[in-house]
C-alpha cells in the first residue's frame, strides 16, 4: 500500500479549536453537475505560478533537509478573459495545484485521493473529471477590474473554492490567492499567533503582485477569508489602508479573537472599512455535546461588537456547515449525517452564499466613509440570497467631519470643474466642514506651476474657488495671478496682482511683477 503524506487529522482536530467545528463537520459531497451557480458575462481564465518572497527564508519539509531557501508563494489567478482559452480546466487540475503546495510535485494525479485530504470513492472520482468554468492561457480583458484577495483556511490549497473565485471573475474580479502554509515550513503550528502572521504577509505578498498586474484597479482591493484565513484578513485589513472591505466566511476572527489580538497593530479603532461575516448555519445541540463545542461561541462575537463608525454585519447561512463555505467540502469532504443538509439544499446555499457575496463586494464598491451606505437596501438584497441577518453593528459617535485630503480625494475623482458642488455638497452634509485659506493656497500653487497643461487648469480652478472664499485675501490673488502668469494669461495676471497690491499695498512681489509687465 502506498505511503500517504501524514494526513491532517491532527491537524483538522486542531481546526476545531478554532472554528467551533470537528473532522466529522467538513461537509458533504455533491455532485459537482449540480451546481447552481449563475455566472457573469465575462470568460473566466486560470493561472498558477510559484513565486518567491525573497525578504522571508522557509524549508522544504517534505524534501527533509535543514537547507533554508527563500519562502515559496504558489499563486492564483483567476481573471476575466476575453473569450475561452484552449485548455478548460477541470476540476482534477485544481486538485493537481495541491501535489505543488504540499511538495509531491512528482507524484501522479491519480494518486491524489490516496495522498492527501479526501476520500476516493464514485462520487469524489466522478466530480473530478468535470470542466470547470476556466481556461487556461485564455488571454485576459484589457480593461481594470476590482482585486480580491483571497485567504484559504488552514492548511489549506489555494484552490479550496475555485467555484467561488470562477464566479467572481466571470462578475468582473480579478481573484489572487495562496495557500494556507507555516511561517517556516509547509505546515501551520495548530492557528498560532505565528501562522496568522505569516498569512497576513502573504495576503500583502498577493498585492504587491497585484499591483504588476495590467487588469488590477488598486483604488477597489477587497479580501475575503474563510475560517483561519477569515482571521489572517482583519489585521491585514487594519495594517493596510488600501484595503477597501473584508469579508469572512465563517472566518476565526468569531471564535478565536485573542490570536488575532496577537498580532502587533492590532486595533479594532484602526479597522476602516466595511466588515461582514457570514456564520455556519446551527450546529445541533446534540453535535455539541458530543463533540465537546462550547455553545457559548456562535453567541459571541467580541470583534464585531468593537466596530463604530463602519458598516458591520453578521448573516447566517442556513444550509451550509463549516466545511460546505468552500467549494472542496462540498465535492470531496465526507458527509456527517448528523447535521448536513441532502446535496441539493447544500448547493442552493453555496449559491446563495457565492451571490450573497458579489451583493456585499458591490456595495464595498460604493461605499464611501462619509456618506456610508443604504443599510436597508443592502440587508433586503442579502436576505433576498437565503441568508439570514443575526447582528449589526451600527455607528455610535457621530460622523466626523471629512478633512481636506478628503475633500480634494472627491474634487479629483468628478473633476476639478465641480469644485464648487463638491464644497456645497460636503456643507449640506457637514455644516462644520471648512477649507483652510493655507491649504487653498498650496494645492493652486503646487497644480498651477507645473509643467503638465491640465494641472495647470485645475490648479487655476482651485484658485478661482479659493479667492471666491476669502475674496480679501491678498496671499491668494497674488498666488492666482502667479499661475495666470506662469500659463500666459496676462490680463487676468495683472488684474489679480491689482487686487492683491489693493488689499496689501506693501506686497513687493506684485509691485515687481507688475513692473515687468509693464503696469
Amino acid at each position: 500500500m502506498l505511503l500517504r503524506c501524514q494526513p491532517p487529522f491532527t491537524q483538522l482536530r486542531l481546526l476545531a479549536l478554532f472554528v467551533m467545528v470537528n473532522f466529522t463537520t467538513l461537509g458533504a459531497q455533491a455532485d459537482y453537475v449540480n451546481s447552481l451557480l449563475t455566472y457573469g458575462d465575462f470568460a473566466v481564465g486560470f493561472d498558477h505560478q510559484v513565486r518567491i518572497d525573497s525578504s522571508r527564508v522557509y524549508r522544504r519539509e517534505q524534501d527533509y533537509t535543514e537547507d533554508l531557501q527563500f519562502r515559496e508563494i504558489p499563486v492564483s489567478r483567476w481573471y476575466p478573459a476575453n473569450g475561452p482559452g484552449r485548455i478548460r480546466m477541470t476540476v482534477s487540475d485544481y486538485l493537481a495545484v495541491l501535489k505543488e503546495e504540499e511538495e509531491w510535485e512528482e507524484l501522479p494525479v491519480e494518486y491524489i485521493f490516496d495522498w492527501f485530504y479526501y476520500p476516493r470513492n464514485a462520487v469524489t472520482e466522478r466530480n473530478a473529471t468535470y470542466p470547470t468554468q476556466a481556461f487556461r492561457a485564455a488571454s485576459p480583458v484589457p480593461d481594470r477590474f476590482p482585486v480580491v484577495l483571497y485567504a484559504p483556511s488552514y492548511q489549506a490549497s489555494s484552490s479550496e473554492n475555485f467555484m467561488l473565485c470562477e464566479y467572481l471573475a466571470s462578475h468582473g474580479y480579478l481573484v489572487l490567492a495562496a495557500p494556507s502554509r507555516g511561517a517556516r515550513t509547509l505546515r501551520l503550528t495548530g492557528g498560532t499567533v505565528e501562522d496568522a502572521a505569516a498569512q497576513q504577509r502573504d495576503l500583502e505578498y498577493l498585492f504587491g503582485l497585484a499591483a504588476g498586474l495590467q487588469q488590477a484597479d488598486l483604488e477597489r482591493v477587497y479580501t475575503i477569508g474563510f475560517s483561519f484565513g477569515g482571521l489572517s484578513n482583519v489585521p491585514f485589513a487594519m495594517a493596510n489602508r488600501f484595503v477597501d472591505g473584508v469579508i469572512s466566511l465563517d472566518g476565526t476572527i468569531k471564535y478565536n479573537l485573542p490570536v488575532a489580538a496577537g498580532l502587533p497593530g492590532f486595533d479594532p479603532g484602526r479597522f476602516r472599512v466595511p466588515f461582514v461575516h457570514f456564520r455556519q448555519k446551527p450546529i445541533p445541540d446534540t453535535v455539541m455535546v458530543a463533540d465537546g463545542i462550547d455553545p457559548s461561541l456562535a453567541e459571541r462575537f467580541a470583534f464585531l461588537d468593537s466596530l463604530h463608525d463602519v458598516p458591520a454585519y453578521e448573516f447566517e447561512a442556513p444550509d451550509l456547515t463549516h466545511g460546505q463555505f468552500a467549494s472542496y467540502g462540498i465535492l470531496f469532504a465526507p458527509r456527517d449525517e448528523r447535521q448536513d443538509r441532502p446535496a441539493e439544499r447544500i448547493h442552493l446555499g453555496y449559491a446563495g452564499l457565492c451571490e450573497a457575496v458579489l451583493t456585499t463586494l458591490r456595495h464595498m464598491e460604493q461605499y464611501a466613509p462619509q456618506q456610508g451606505w443604504d443599510d436597508t437596501a443592502y440587508v433586503a438584497e442579502i436576505v433576498g440570497t437565503g441568508q439570514q441577518l443575526i447582528n449589526r453593528s451600527t455607528s455610535t459617535s457621530p460622523a466626523s467631519v471629512p478633512g481636506a485630503a478628503a475633500f480634494f480625494d472627491r474634487v479629483r475623482e468628478r473633476g476639478f470643474e465641480h469644485i464648487d458642488s463638491v464644497y456645497l455638497d460636503l456643507r449640506r452634509h457637514h455644516p462644520g466642514f471648512a477649507l483652510p485659506e493655507g491649504v487653498l493656497n498650496t494645492v493652486g500653487l503646487q497644480l498651477g506651476l507645473s509643467g503638465d497643461v491640465s494641472e495647470q487648469r485645475d490648479g487655476t480652478a482651485v484658485l478661482d474657488f479659493a479667492v471666491d472664499r476669502y475674496p480679501a485675501s491678498a496671499n491668494l490673488h497674488d498666488s492666482l495671478a502667479t499661475v495666470c502668469l506662469h500659463r500666459g494669461l496676462r490680463d487676468r495676471a495683472i488684474q489679480h496682482f491689482k487686487r492683491s497690491l489693493t488689499l496689501f499695498p506693501g506686497n513687493e512681489h506684485a509691485k515687481w511683477q507688475l513692473q515687468k509687465l509693464g503696469q
